[in-house]
């Protein structure tokens, strides 16, 4: 399991670092495949986010009188880390480092895939989103307090 996490990683650190360099010589680069990749790469620096939040707001539970609030957005935001940490696996074991990141050629069966990706991405943006944004709203009221 730490070799899989150790791999998505480094995986996802390369196509960060990237910075748009990535080469497009391959004509038939798909730009689904791109978009799908700048929404995980928009993704991942929420990843920390997500801990940091985690962290402030189980700093603030009291575990004599517990707030179902404060409980269920950590509960939120580890689903969103545990979604896109699953997805991630997902995407890449069904797609080839050549596949995402220098425009092979996909079969038809890896079309139809490509197409569920992009829809699931889509839907785990605003599941991180909203998971921040609830938490965030969650400290902000406990520092204003």
């Amino acid at each position: 399991m730490k070799k899989l996490l150790f791999t998505l990683m480094i995986l996802s650190f390369i196509t960060a670092c990237n910075d748009g360099k990535k080469e497009k010589s391959l004509e038939n680069k798909s730009s689904r495949m791109d978009s799908i990749v700048a929404i995980h790469d928009e993704l991942m620096p929420k990843m920390s986010t997500i801990g940091e939040l985690q962290g402030k707001i189980s700093a603030q539970l009291d575990s004599i009188n517990p707030d179902s609030t404060k409980t269920a957005a950590i509960f939120q935001l580890k689903s969103a880390n545990d979604n896109m940490m699953q997805w991630m696996k997902n995407f890449g074991s069904d797609f080839t480092f050549e596949e995402i990141n220098k425009g092979e050629t996909l079969s038809p069966e890896k079309e139809k895939l490509l197409t569920d990706y992009e829809k699931s991405v889509v839907e785990l943006r605003q599941k991180m989103n909203a998971a921040i944004e609830n938490a965030e709203a969650i400290v902000n009221n406990s520092d204003n307090k």
